[in-house]
């Protein structure tokens, strides 16, 4: 099959969709074409293959300090969309690359951490060092009120921590953990853990999809967390601040994904019916692929909504971020399921690049919110009455300098 360029995301998805989306013209677009233009050079030379004798994280990772010495990680005063675009180009090209750009949830500690906190890590992640984030664990994975890894205060106001989280990627890969916990008094919190602290252990555990980083548990077993290592604010608050940005992102880079498989399938087809190996194109084919276009486009749109609203601190961004990442999670899956048939038994080899992305695409479902769950949110968020939900609307000293 003919290989996926980045580049081509932009000519074929995102043109056509930049006088609604940018109508103003304030993204920086010559950046976004330079952007997918690196992305396919350092993905050329660093391919992400298990057959390279490499783990793949090795040459993520490598993929990233790539675009950083390119100076395109760091992304100061363009919009949120700008961010949900980048990360459109980036799963068109491999849903692996999904942190390959920006902070991703390094964009807690720039948007909580104290002085100190933010000149030790921030340039270090601009450099493309990553940045990891643990919350998950057995009886909290939905529902983060339920953790149960605490710090305990000692004498010189250090705490030391305890506890085990499931399901975290970047598990190897990590320069720094943002780690939810509960604090000496029992409320949530969050605070940065250096990824080399002697009390970090990882248990590798290999996933269906989403391959590229490494994935598993990390248990933790008395780190010391200093003072300055804490964020500013409530744990729960800043959890659901972050997320109404950050699962714009997640969706955007389904939508990518799905693009791409789009595209091959599509050029498939019509090489073989150029070539007279099909006939003609019978309704069975046509009818899902002009439904997919419409679904993939209506996704990316809601991405782009979402993401708006949360950098504007709209109190009702949580929700649409919630929706439209399980929407568009879903959608994505639904799309490479019902083309996937239409290349035949080609499309089903083990090394075919749209069986990656059916996997990529099925792990991104569970990604940072299970699609079910965060549907069950959003509805009990638009029923409840206006004064019992908690506004994800914040200071604007508080907004991102920088898109995730």
């Amino acid at each position: 099959m003919t290989a996926i360029s980045s580049s081509d995301a932009i000519g074929t998805w995102l043109e056509p969709l930049r006088p609604l989306i940018d109508p103003a013209s304030r993204l920086d677009w010559p950046r976004l074409a330079a952007l997918a233009a690196a992305i396919d050079g350092a993905a050329e030379t660093y391919p992400i293959a298990a057959e390279i004798g490499r783990r793949p994280g090795e040459q993520l990772r490598a993929i990233r300090i790539e675009l950083a010495n390119h100076g395109l990680l760091d992304t100061d005063g363009q919009p949120a969309l700008f961010a949900v675009l980048a990360q459109f180009v980036c799963g068109y090209r491999d849903i692996d690359l999904r942190d390959c750009t920006g902070l991703g949830h390094g964009a807690l500690v720039a948007r909580y951490g104290g002085s100190a906190l933010r000149r030790h890590w921030i340039p270090r992640l601009l450099a493309g060092e990553l940045a990891g984030i643990a919350i998950t664990e057995a009886t909290g994975g939905s529902n983060p009120a339920a953790t149960r890894t605490r710090a305990v205060s000692t004498p010189d106001g250090t705490w030391h921590v305890t506890g085990s989280k499931n399901w975290i990627s970047r598990l190897s890969e990590a320069a720094v953990f943002v780690v939810f916990l509960r604090d000496p008094d029992g409320g949530l919190a969050a605070a940065a853990v250096d990824a080399g602290e002697p009390g970090l252990h990882r248990r590798l555990i290999a996933p269906a999809g989403l391959a590229g980083w490494d994935w598993g548990i990390l248990d933790l077993d008395s780190v010391p967390v200093r003072p300055d290592d804490v964020l500013r604010g409530k744990g729960m608050t800043l959890l659901r601040r972050h997320f109404a940005g950050y699962r714009p992102l997640v969706t955007a880079t389904a939508v990518g994904g799905a693009a791409a498989l789009f595209d091959s399938v599509t050029a498939a087809l019509a090489d073989r019916h150029a070539t007279g190996g099909v006939a003609r194109l019978r309704d069975t084919a046509l009818l899902p692929v002009g439904r997919a276009h419409a679904q993939l486009t209506s996704a990316l749109l809601g991405a782009a909504a979402a993401a708006a609203l949360a950098e504007s601190g709209h109190p009702r961004a949580e929700r649409w971020s919630a929706g439209t990442k399980a929407n568009g999670t879903d959608l994505a899956n639904r799309v490479a399921a019902d083309l996937m048939p239409l290349v035949g038994a080609a499309g089903f080899r083990a090394d075919s690049p749209l069986i990656k992305i059916r996997r990529d695409l099925g792990g991104l479902i569970y990604a940072d919110g299970i699609h079910d769950s965060l549907y069950r949110a959003a509805g009990r968020q638009h029923i409840a009455h206006a004064d019992t939900v908690t506004s994800s609307r914040q200071p604007a000293s508080q907004r991102s300098p920088l898109s995730a």
